[in-house]
């Protein structure tokens, strides 16, 4: 016998939240793929690069009614702030892969790749 929906928006929401959280896990599963991606220097080319990312989701995530994003997106923020702060050259490729995930989940929960 089947199981009874009694309300069926529900379902379909808790859906949509098991499939985010699928993404997220992935996403922070896979940081050695976003590691060898950094070929480039880590320099402020990178930075306002990086910067234009999340101001363009953000401008995405205002648009829309969802507060989802809110610490992925305060997450990314600190990380191209310490970023910019950082001298080290190790420690700004460090850093530049924490913020590489950091913009990659937040681009998930504000429902776009």
């Amino acid at each position: 016998m089947g199981r009874i929906i009694i309300n069926p928006v529900k379902e379909i929401d808790m859906k949509i939240k098991q499939t985010l959280m699928v993404m997220m896990v992935a996403a922070m599963l896979t940081p050695a793929p976003i590691a060898l991606a950094q070929s480039g220097p880590i320099d402020k080319a990178y930075e306002d690069g990086k910067a234009a990312e999340i101001s363009s989701v953000k401008l995405r995530l205002a648009t829309q009614s969802a507060t989802v994003a809110v610490q992925e997106l305060n997450e990314a923020e600190g990380s191209l702030r310490r970023l910019k702060e950082a001298k080290a050259s190790d420690l700004r490729r460090k850093i530049a892969t924490e913020l590489e995930m950091a913009i990659t989940r937040l681009k998930i929960a504000a429902g776009g790749q």
